[in-house]
């Protein structure tokens, strides 16, 4: 029986061995990756439109499963404390459990589905990696429907939260998967 060595994502493998400072530093600039990504947006009611879910799958494609998962937590952490790093700047407990508070958990159940797939033999070509960036983007508009539908009725939670972002989910999946490829490897060659 052969035994192969684990598959690791391009950014955890590049900071295996590293001193922890190294990781530090990768979870925060992930995090304000992140947040940058939120102030590019357009304003819709009662959910903006953002590049949030393009950065969170480039980085979650790179990350893997642990890295992703803290930079995501990391993230909303800073958003918890007031930090300005929501869509608009927003920030607080408030902006966590308002419109958007279920399209934020789906962020982190994203993140953990896509860096746990690109740890895996062949999670990184470009059909899975596809696959599970489209999964990614129906998880986070499924939970995200399903809190707007508990205030807002189903009929305006499809209509304000998920149909106008179905497009931009198509185009962010496949330059999310782009930057991966072209990142991913370059990384990986060093």
């Amino acid at each position: 029986m052969t035994v192969t060595a684990p598959i690791k994502a391009p950014l955890d493998a590049l900071l295996a061995g590293r001193a922890l400072a190294w990781r530090v530093g990768a979870v925060l600039v992930g995090s304000w990756l992140l947040a940058a990504s939120s102030w590019a947006e357009v304003a819709m009611y009662p959910v903006p439109m953002t590049l949030q879910t393009y950065a969170l799958l480039v980085i979650a494609g790179l990350s893997g499963l642990r890295l992703s998962l803290e930079i995501v937590f990391v993230w909303l952490a800073q958003a918890a404390m007031g930090l300005p790093v929501l869509a608009g700047g927003a920030s607080g407990i408030e902006a966590l459990i308002g419109p958007t508070g279920g399209y934020l958990l789906g962020f982190l159940a994203a993140a953990g589905l896509v860096g746990w797939l690109a740890a895996r033999r062949g999670g990184r070509d470009w059909l899975p990696l596809s696959a599970s960036f489209l999964t990614a983007h129906a998880v986070i508009l499924l939970l995200g429907f399903a809190w707007l539908a508990s205030g807002l009725g189903a009929k305006a939670a499809f209509a304000g939260g998920v149909a106008p972002f179905l497009p931009g989910a198509l185009l962010k999946t496949l330059l999310a998967v782009a930057t991966v490829k072209l990142v991913g490897d370059r990384i990986l060659t060093r």
